[in-house]
């Protein structure tokens, strides 16, 4: 089960997201990430995967349309990051900012 909470800042807008980012969940991140991304503006975007647990190769494929559009990733699983560096996706450091 994938969980999705989007928070808003005047800032940034952080999408988290939690649980197993696989088929047919997918679906479900993909309608948010284009409402969000509608409403970003010029906000700075980060994707929290601290707490993902598995990725599929659909989840991969939407990661990398993200990246494009300019998300920054967050991630501290050994599984997580290793998937996102194979994409050649880059993490963020975990900092304060990326916690609260």
């Amino acid at each position: 089960m994938l969980k999705i909470t989007i928070i808003d800042t005047p800032a940034e807008q952080k999408l988290v997201l939690e649980g197993k980012l696989i088929e047919p969940d997918i679906s479900e991140l993909e309608s948010a990430w284009q409402i969000a991304r509608g409403a970003r503006g010029t906000r700075r975007c980060i994707v929290d995967l601290r707490n993902a647990t598995f990725m599929d190769q659909s989840a991969e494929r939407i990661l990398l349309d993200m990246q494009r559009d300019g998300a920054q990733f967050v991630a501290c699983g050994v599984f997580t990051k290793y998937r996102l560096g194979w994409l050649g996706i880059r993490c963020k450091e975990s900092d304060s900012k990326a916690r609260g």
